[in-house]
């Protein structure tokens, strides 16, 4: 286990998506305590509360009234950013708070292009600012989920013992699986066995037949039984703010020093040409780094508020390795909204879900530096 203090040199910022479509299988006593885990260690640690139930936020006595932005605000506010929306819980343990109206996020970002990926635009601009991002999601596969493995490295699925769980571990893998497919976005799939009663011959089996169908994923670590929990959540704490906890704090150190000595996937490919083609223009040595793919195109310009919308804009380079189109600018702090000119048509990117309505009634890319 690495000291505490935070990644070293060259390491990537960890997201891990907390997910089970089934209720009542301790997801949110999961990722609360699983932040508050990383907490005790010395890492950085942001908890994302995606679930329109607000569980994770009240665990922590964390209400409406407390915070001026939650969840949704996140989600649908492009010029919002997670440091204006985190609010401190505990040291290095922030949180951003859920509120019913995320219900409504599917319905209002129907139809909407690159809908799936409003969450990791955000996350993909405060890579320096923590360690680990946790993220409850709700218990469903829709679309507020679908934000969550889009921005995930990791996938944590806390498992239950009971033989509805084990059926339904196998349609989430698949659904997994088909996201992988679907998007080319990777993720290194964690099963963690919780609510363990480790005396009962049932809970022996059912830990016997997971292993045999999952054992590849399943993590050494597991997590007792333990009416604690609860009194941790009406008390509005994680369990490393209660006495006689010795046993689970012990254990959810342990989850977390095992997520953290696994190798996430996105460590063993180009993780800067990966952030790029998912989030739009990042920040480089040399300046802001934006990428177009189209290689069946003759010319590529981008304009915006930096060229004051010239008509000629500035000419981006062609990659002759993969037909990418690149520039990079020399941009200070602020707001910029652009649009990319190909082969003289204007389009916004594709790759940036920030956008905002112009006054022709267009949508301009939206870039916060």
């Amino acid at each position: 286990m690495k000291p505490p203090g935070g990644r070293q040199k060259g390491e990537i910022m960890r997201t891990v998506s907390v997910i089970n479509q089934k209720g009542g299988c301790g997801k949110t006593t999961v990722s609360i305590n699983l932040a508050a885990a990383f907490k005790e260690m010395g890492r950085r640690v942001l908890l994302i509360d995606l679930d329109p139930q607000s569980h994770a936020s009240i665990g922590l006595n964390v209400f409406l009234d407390d915070v001026e932005h939650t969840s949704y605000d996140l989600l649908m506010n492009p010029r919002l950013r997670i440091p204006e929306a985190a609010l401190n819980i505990d040291g290095d343990f922030d949180i951003i708070a859920a509120s019913p109206i995320l219900s409504a996020v599917e319905q209002e970002l129907s139809g909407k292009p690159a809908r799936e990926g409003k969450l990791v635009s955000k996350t993909a601009r405060i890579a320096d600012l923590y360690d680990y991002i946790i993220i409850d999601s709700p218990p469903n596969v829709g679309l507020l989920t679908f934000n969550a493995l889009i921005a995930a490295s990791d996938v944590l699925i806390p498992f239950d013992p009971s033989y509805f769980s084990l059926q339904g571990l196998g349609k989430l893998r698949e659904t997994l699986d088909l996201l992988e497919s679907e998007t080319r976005h990777r993720v290194a799939v964690h099963v963690l066995i919780n609510n363990l009663e480790k005396r009962t011959n049932f809970s022996r089996d059912i830990v016997a037949e997971i292993d045999r169908k999952h054992g590849s994923v399943v993590m050494e670590s597991t997590i007792s039984h333990s009416v604690r929990y609860k009194e941790a959540a009406l008390r509005g704490v994680s369990i490393f703010q209660m006495r006689d906890t010795g046993r689970l704090k012990r254990e959810f150190l342990s989850l977390a020093g095992e997520i953290e000595e696994r190798v996430s996937v996105l460590d063993t490919v180009d993780i800067e040409d990966w952030m790029i083609r998912l989030h739009g223009p990042r920040k480089v040595e040399e300046g802001m780094l934006f990428m177009l793919d189209a290689p069946n195109s003759n010319s590529v310009y981008i304009t915006g508020e930096f060229t004051n919308w010239s008509r000629d804009g500035i000419r981006m380079s062609r990659d002759g390795k993969d037909g990418l189109w690149k520039a990079v600018l020399h941009l200070e702090p602020g707001e910029y909204e652009y649009r990319f000119i190909v082969d003289g048509v204007w389009i916004k990117d594709p790759a940036n879900t920030d956008s905002v309505l112009n006054e022709f009634g267009q949508e301009n890319s939206l870039l916060i530096v």
